[in-house]
């Protein structure tokens, strides 16, 4: 019975430490398991960690794309090839036409891309076709070149009116010289001597478009300006209220040059306004321009006055341009004239 009882009692004590081995495994498996679960976690973390910085980096890109399309003055466009608009920045908004509830390019843009132009309506035309999920887009880029058209128009004509005012000049000086020695002895001479000034005076007036001095710029409100205006002309009446910048005086020679020509062409009432971005608007119930009068408006030498020497637009506009500005002109024949002055904001 002894041994009986001592063989049980050491089956049971292996059966024990046999247990404890198995438990123990299990336990060190399992805290293993953990060790590689704990591993692969901060991991998992630091993936996180880097997708976390570069999505991060990717809005900040998205954002500061977003800004420099919704601020730049280029109008963009992606569209469908039938121009069908998908996105647009601020600046395309004013261009759209709609259709069905749907946005369009307007259809002489669309043209001008068929065409191959690089130019459509004053502004500056570029277009990619690109692939975007799957399908055809157009990207359309539309930026204003008109000012800058104009500037450099203005620039051949001061170049073209430096030369010719200096051939005249050299030329009329020694005549105008011994015309005066000879008025008294023969009446022809005298006839010379007063032609040859008339044309003086007439070259003398060119040359103002080649002298225009660089603006003095001041702010100043608009109505100040205006009720000058008013004073010498009573056709004249203000609206509005707004701060301006610019040179005073050369504005007054512009406003009074516009106002002028709008009186000489009939009109009995004319409207000045300005608004807070430095936009002016003379507004007159004259006569009005034909469409061909308006296509040379500000060319110089242009002129539909019998009297007229075509310099007073031109200089109206080389001023403007000197201010870094534009002016336009819409008009109907019959039913007046509005000039539309734009001038850069104090931050420009």
């Amino acid at each position: 019975m002894a041994c009986l009882a001592v063989s049980i009692h050491a089956h049971l004590v292996w059966s024990s430490i046999a247990l404890g081995v198995a438990v123990m495994s299990v336990c060190a498996a399992f805290y293993g398991r953990i060790g590689h679960l704990r591993y692969a976690y901060r991991e998992t973390e630091k993936e996180n960690e880097k997708l976390h910085t570069l999505l991060a980096e990717a809005e900040r890109q998205q954002q500061y794309l977003r800004q420099l399309t919704e601020n730049v003055d280029t109008a963009l466009f992606v569209c469908s090839t039938d121009g069908r608009i998908y996105w647009m920045n601020h600046a395309g908004a004013p261009l759209i036409s709609s259709r069905k509830g749907e946005d369009f390019i307007p259809e002489k843009i669309l043209q001008a891309i068929a065409n191959h132009d690089d130019v459509v309506d004053g502004c500056a035309l570029s277009t990619v076709l690109l692939r975007i999920d799957g399908q055809r887009r157009l990207v359309v880029a539309l930026k204003d070149v008109s000012a800058l058209m104009q500037r450099q128009e203005m620039e051949a004509w001061q170049q073209l009116i430096r030369v010719l005012t200096h051939e005249i000049m050299n030329s009329l000086t020694p005549i105008i010289s011994i015309s005066e020695t000879l008025t008294n002895e023969n009446e022809a001479f005298a006839v010379i001597n007063r032609r040859c000034h008339a044309l003086l005076d007439f070259v003398e007036s060119y040359r103002q478009l080649t002298r225009i001095k660089t603006p003095v710029k001041t702010t100043f409100p608009a109505n100040e300006l205006f009720e000058h205006i008013t004073g010498l002309y009573p056709q004249v009446k203000i609206q509005g209220e707004a701060q301006l910048t610019a040179d005073r005086s050369q504005m007054e020679q512009v406003l009074i040059n516009l106002v002028r020509n709008a009186c000489e062409s009939g009109a009995t009432e004319v409207l000045l306004s300005a608004d807070s971005e430095g936009g002016i608007r003379i507004k007159d119930n004259g006569s009005g321009m034909s469409p061909d009068v308006i296509a040379h408006a500000f060319i110089p030498f242009f002129t539909t006055k019998p009297a007229g020497t075509g310099i007073g637009l031109a200089l109206c506009r080389q001023i403007i341009l000197k201010h870094g500005g534009t002016i336009r002109v819409d008009s109907q024949e019959g039913r007046g004239t509005t000039f539309t002055i734009s001038l850069p904001s104090v931050s420009c």
